[in-house]
């Protein structure tokens, strides 16, 4: 074999010898992480409400082996340095948003902790809520015809977005329920109008029953 060719070789097997050296130095290290990874984290026990099945566990093995290949990358004498403390920081911000951006989109995939049944007046009102969205939404009450929810909806009578935190203060004395519950029952009719619109609701107690007055009023009262 010539000179030649072994340098060649040589320069060839170089990168393939240094990787092999830093895998048996961290392979003591990267053994230990599998083992917890794979052994003594699933058996958390369930009183923790610590969920590690295997899409963690290949999750985390998957992480540990790329961590390992950005640490050999950086010890290899080919991969361009950055020349500026600019540079610099542009690479650890690149380095951290994808980290924790790929951290954060697992978790939220895959949450590791079990949520907390809801209880049953939670589970109720969710309920009545949600009746609530389906009779706003009917052709034959019509209430999205003429009022805004979020974005959506007609723009003939106000917006009803952020009713919950307005509604007590329409007319003194009434709460914000006690208010959307006479308001819808009596339409126009009622002692308060909105500014600005002009008074044409239906009286809704006519043709809605009590049950899906106060479905209504619990949907305008949730959360947006």
């Amino acid at each position: 074999m010539t000179l030649l060719q072994r340098m060649i070789d040589g320069r060839q097997a170089a990168p393939l010898t240094r990787l092999a050296q830093s895998l048996r130095g961290y392979r003591g290290t990267a053994l230990a992480i599998l083992l917890v990874i794979w052994l003594v984290l699933p058996l958390a026990p369930d009183e923790s409400g610590l969920q590690f099945g295997f899409v963690y566990r290949f999750f985390f093995t998957a992480f540990l082996l790329a961590s390992g290949a950005f640490f050999w990358l950086l010890r290899q004498d080919r991969i361009a340095q950055p020349r500026s403390v600019g540079g610099v920081l542009r690479s650890i911000v690149a380095v951290y948003l994808v980290t924790v951006g790929a951290l954060v989109a697992f978790g939220v995939s895959y949450p590791q902790f079990a949520l907390p049944p809801a209880s049953p007046e939670e589970a109720a009102a969710r309920e009545t809520s949600d009746r609530g969205r389906t009779l706003f939404q009917r052709d034959d009450v019509g209430c999205f015809r003429c009022h805004v929810i979020a974005g959506r909806g007609g723009t003939r009578g106000p917006d009803l977005t952020r009713v919950a935190q307005r509604a007590g203060d329409r007319v003194p004395g009434l709460s914000a329920e006690h208010y959307l519950r006479q308001k819808i029952a009596e339409g126009a009719n009622h002692q308060f109008t909105v500014p600005e619109y002009v008074p044409m609701m239906p009286a809704f107690g006519q043709s809605l029953s009590g049950e899906q007055i106060e479905d209504l009023v619990a949907f305008l009262l949730s959360p947006r």
